[in-house]
């Protein structure tokens, strides 16, 4: 069975660190989105938390969120013990993460600037992490970005990506056209929300598996883990959880998100030539 839902009229405090959404978040080109009623995702923040666990942000570390929006994630990895840095380019988000770290009154900032040109020194931080960022930026931008992570972690620290699985994205498509058709309904009217063509088009860098490993070859990282979360969007399955996670090939199309952790040389950070 699919997850139940709840559903409040309105928005509760602290809502998106929470996961509520609106409850009509359309996916049909000129759809309504306007927000009547607010429902809990605890699937959204499980994907979420697969990406904070292979972080394991702790007491004694210092982090960085490439791309840190809002300060959702890093409140998060705060929470957990650790003093957390952020970086965006957008001056009212960034704004907007420095009250969030005021108000649960966690160590560390928001900075404003282009994640391409991090403004923090060599050889700094325990871990990094961007999440649902890289689907808002192209491929060259990525690699500069993973340039500017590299530099900025310490000698064998990790750098975590979480970013939806355009793989995925395609199949889901698919499949929601099939429906439409079988409906008498036209299908090219069902889209993926926020990509080129919709009526919020940020989302112009998703990318498949294969797609960020390039990114990460280039950018210098020469040691990476993929990892898989099971899919649950329509309920707990044993079928749906094995191809999502076990069967090679298979969990690169099923996985919902592209989830990699990256490793800084040791040996070529202390001799590089």
């Amino acid at each position: 069975m699919p997850q139940e839902k709840t559903v409040v009229t309105e928005y509760p405090e602290n809502g998106w660190l929470r996961g509520y959404f609106t409850t009509n978040e359309s996916d049909v080109l000129g759809g309504n989105r306007a927000a009547d009623a607010f429902w809990k995702n605890s699937d959204f923040l499980r994907l979420r938390d697969t990406a904070l666990h292979v972080l394991n942000p702790r007491p004694g570390q210092v982090i960085l969120d490439v791309g840190c929006s809002d300060g959702v994630t890093m409140v998060y990895c705060g929470l957990q013990g650790a003093e957390v840095y952020g970086q965006d380019i957008d001056a009212a988000v960034v704004a907007g993460a420095n009250e969030r770290l005021n108000r649960f009154n966690l160590k560390g900032k928001a900075v404003c600037g282009d994640a391409a040109a991090l403004k923090f020194p060599d050889n700094h931080f325990d871990g990094a992490i961007s999440s649902d960022f890289f689907e808002h930026i192209t491929d060259d931008t990525k690699v500069k970005v993973l340039r500017e992570m590299l530099r900025v972690l310490k000698p064998g620290r990790t750098a975590v990506i979480k970013t939806p699985n355009l793989s995925y994205l395609k199949i889901a498509l698919f499949y929601k056209r099939l429906k439409a058709v079988m409906r008498l309904q036209n299908p090219f009217k069902i889209v993926v929300p926020h990509t080129p063509g919709t009526d919020d088009p940020q989302h112009i860098g998703l990318v498949t598996r294969w797609q960020l490993t390039r990114c990460l070859h280039e950018a210098g990282f020469v040691n990476y883990q993929f990892f898989y979360a099971p899919l649950r969007r329509f309920g707990l399955s044993r079928f749906l959880e094995t191809i999502s996670t076990e069967i090679p090939l298979v969990r690169d199309v099923f996985c919902e998100d592209v989830f990699c952790v990256a490793f800084k040389p040791i040996v070529l950070s202390h001799f590089p030539d």
